[in-house]
């Protein structure tokens, strides 16, 4: 016995299906035009310069930025920063979650090798001053500040919001998987309704 589906519940599981193929399409874009683009440009404009230097940087109070590393002592995790605002005060730096810009976004750095190592904020306005070395003092490499691909705090995900998720995290896995669910989820409906069609007309 062939089981035959509501055709009001295929109807309404297209619509659901519409309505989230929009929500990703335009969570892609602002993902990528709020935040991944603005990144890019930041990053091929910042100068990099190598480890055992001062960069200074002009930043507005409440800005957040990002150290991003490259070479031997970056990828061994022996690179550290300072950075050092216009109150003489020393910035706290915050690193990377599990799922980073590195991880699949990595393509989009136009400094190949460049990775986000840690992130900031400004106190107050005015130049701060970053200086990053090999704690080793054997390793080289290079570094610049440019925009922050970390974010600020996490979100409550799940049915009771107990799991939370970096910002970066979910701002990264946006940027990979709402442009394909946006253009997959119409092609599955339109298959499965050619599908549906051609067995109603055989029948």
């Amino acid at each position: 016995m062939t089981r035959t589906l509501d055709p009001d519940r295929l109807r309404s599981r297209d619509r659901m299906a519409f309505f989230a193929a929009v929500v990703c399409a335009v969570a892609g874009a602002l993902i990528w035009i709020l935040w991944v683009l603005p990144i890019v440009r930041s990053i091929e404009a910042a100068e990099d310069v190598p480890l055992g230097t001062t960069t200074v940087v002009d930043l507005e109070e409440g800005e957040r930025v990002g150290i991003w590393a490259s070479g031997i002592s970056a990828s061994l995790g022996t690179m550290e920063c300072r950075a050092v605002g216009p109150d003489h005060d020393v910035r706290p730096q915050r690193g990377p979650s599990a799922l980073s810009w590195d991880d699949v976004l990595w393509w989009m750095t136009p400094r190949p090798g460049f990775v986000q190592a840690s992130q900031f904020t400004a106190a107050e306005s005015g130049a701060h001053r970053v200086t990053c070395r090999d704690s080793l003092d054997t390793y080289d490499g290079r570094f610049l500040v440019a925009g922050d691909s970390i974010g600020q705090g996490s979100i409550g995900l799940g049915r009771t919001g107990g799991a939370d998720f970096a910002q970066g995290t979910l701002l990264t896995a946006g940027a990979v998987m709402c442009p394909p669910l946006a253009v997959s989820l119409p092609l599955v409906i339109l298959v499965r309704r050619l599908i549906t069609g051609a067995r109603g007309r055989r029948s």
